[in-house]
């Protein structure tokens, strides 16, 4: 356990150091990330036309929803972590790692933790000139934020989005391609993660089942946390199913782990 501890600061920092060289992608890769923004402003532009209100939006809380998941997806979206690890387990790149004193999870964990510190700095400028020029053109409602229900659903964000990662890429030691499968969780995450809108727009009986999947705790509850949408119960119980599924996928990671090291043939690397 010493050992281990001992040995995460310094895979972070390397991680770290091998992020920040890739900035200029990360500082692109945000920039056109907020350009959605615009589309979003001139798309519920239309729909607010005649309307104060669709739900229980305005235009301004619709749009300050957007500008917030921008900081969601910049603190807890993973960055190419699910293809290197498969790459890793294809190419037989685990055989130095399995040889040092430090469990595979936690080796990955600090370099996810590393490469989202890396985006983030890349990612403020251009994150905040995008919220700073639609600030000019709408009024938005940065005074409703909630930071005391934002940040605990930020990071179980980030654990979530981690644990399912890991289980997913870890399919690889058992399939050659991994990235079908990664790109159709990418597609399940776009639509029932909020993406397209706030889940709380849809009809009551499709929210109560949406709201039970792990997929609307990854943007949508720790953006509408951000916000100040939710009540305190709302918050509570959110929270505990985001860290539930967390844990939960972290458990399952283990036994993926532990059976697919048993198919592992330790060749290349």
């Amino acid at each position: 356990m010493t050992t281990t501890l001992r040995a995460l600061p310094a895979v972070f920092s390397l991680g770290l150091q091998r992020q920040l060289a890739y900035r200029w992608n990360y500082f692109l890769r945000a920039t056109f990330s907020a350009l959605p923004l615009l589309v979003s402003w001139v798309f519920w532009g239309a729909v607010f036309q005649g309307r104060d209100t669709v739900g229980n939006y305005t235009l301004a809380g619709i749009l300050t929803y957007y500008g917030m998941m921008l900081i969601v997806e910049a603190v807890s979206q993973p960055s190419d972590d699910d293809f290197q690890i498969a790459i890793e387990i294809r190419e037989g790149m685990l055989n130095p790692i399995l040889l040092r004193p430090l469990p595979y999870g936690l080796y990955r964990g600090a370099l996810f933790a590393a490469g989202r510190c890396a985006y983030l700095v890349a990612a403020v400028i251009p994150v905040s000139l995008a919220l700073f020029f639609l600030g000019r053109a709408t009024h938005l409602e940065i005074g409703s934020l909630n930071l005391i229900h934002g940040i605990p659903a930020l990071i179980g964000s980030a654990l979530l989005q981690f644990s399912l990662t890991l289980c997913l890429s870890l399919s690889a030691f058992w399939l050659l391609e991994v990235s079908a499968l990664i790109f159709l969780i990418y597609a399940l995450e776009f639509l029932a993660g909020g993406h397209v809108f706030p889940l709380d727009l849809l009809p009551s009986p499709v929210f109560a089942v949406v709201r039970l999947l792990p997929f609307a705790y990854e943007y949508w509850f720790p953006t509408a946390a951000l916000c100040g949408n939710l009540t305190e119960a709302a918050w509570k119980g959110g929270l505990c199913l985001q860290y539930g599924w967390a844990l939960f996928f972290m458990v399952l990671a283990h036994f993926i782990w532990k059976a697919g090291l048993r198919r592992y043939t330790a060749a290349g690397g």
